[in-house]
Order: structure tokens, then sequence, then C-alpha cells
């Protein structure tokens, strides 16, 4: 939504931009078009989406050393 002075603005300015559809229909329309995993999901339904997918790389666990404690890291002590 523009406002007066937002519009005022760009009337002055001469700017013909096109409006983008920011609603949240739009961006997940945008995210299934691009293949990308949803957001936001129940764990039954991470469960079924997993299986009907496969498992995105972001979302596997890497092998990482396990980090030392804060304190050691502050004083950087083994």
């Amino acid at each position: 939504m523009e406002t007066r002075n937002q519009r005022l603005i760009r009337e002055l300015l001469e700017e013909r931009e096109e409006p983008s559809d920011t609603s949240l229909r739009a961006q997940s329309l945008r995210r299934a078009k691009a293949n990308e995993p949803p957001r936001t999901m129940t764990p039954f339904e991470w469960e079924q989406w997993y299986a009907e997918h496969g498992v995105p790389e972001g979302h596997r666990r890497g092998q990482r050393a396990p980090r030392r404690p804060w304190w050691r890291r502050l004083f950087r002590r083994r």
C-alpha cells in the first residue's frame, strides 16, 4: 500500500515503477515455482515433505567437531 506522500514523491519524480505483489500468496507461489523448500511446517508435515522430496542439503546435519565452551574460546585455552 502506497501512502499519499509516497505517491506525491513518485509523481514529482515521474517514476514509473510497477507495483510488486508482496502478499503471502505471491511469495509462496514464487517459492513453489523456484522449487525451494517451505519455511514453516509441523514436524509431521516435514516428515511427509522429506519423504516426497528428499532432505535438502541445507537441512542436513554436518559432521562438525564439537565446539569448545565459550569461556575457553574467550580466553583461548584448550
